[in-house]
């Protein structure tokens, strides 16, 4: 039950994350994200690239839309232990973390910089894959048992 909950934590975390990126977008003020974070300080050189966003659609929107996805499915999963929303929590946590593997791709050979905050949004994504994995193969352990 442990895994779970770090799953719904992570993708709260990550909502959170994709919504101060949306924002920062949508309003146009640079991120919190300088010189001081060294080699993760690249987040306008990122923000400025042509992947930033998929035709209008900014990158961050979908963060915000797949975390909430991951967010309510690991939500109530916890209270209800529904097999539905363990399947749409692992579905949608497997894609968002197979996105996120191609878009730190993209920071490191296409952009050649790094966004701290795009990082951490993105191990928030896999920790939630990671979770789901781990609640899947408890259900199918307590399911077998039975």
């Amino acid at each position: 039950m442990r895994a779970v909950r770090v799953g719904v934590a992570a993708s709260a975390i990550g909502t959170l994350i994709a919504t101060y990126l949306l924002a920062i977008r949508v309003v146009g003020i640079p991120a919190i994200c300088g010189p001081a974070l060294g080699p993760f300080g690249g987040c306008a050189k990122v923000e400025a690239s042509a992947y930033s966003s998929i035709g209008p659609i900014p990158v961050a929107l979908v963060g915000v839309v797949g975390s909430a996805v991951l967010f309510v499915a690991s939500l109530h999963y916890l209270r209800t232990r529904s097999k539905f929303s363990l399947n749409i929590w692992a579905l949608a946590a497997m894609v968002g973390a197979a996105v996120e593997l191609v878009l730190i791709a993209i920071q490191a050979f296409a952009i050649g910089a790094w966004c701290g905050w795009c990082l951490l949004y993105g191990s928030t994504v896999i920790v939630s894959a990671a979770t789901a994995i781990m609640a899947a193969a408890q259900a199918e352990r307590e399911t077998t048992a039975s």
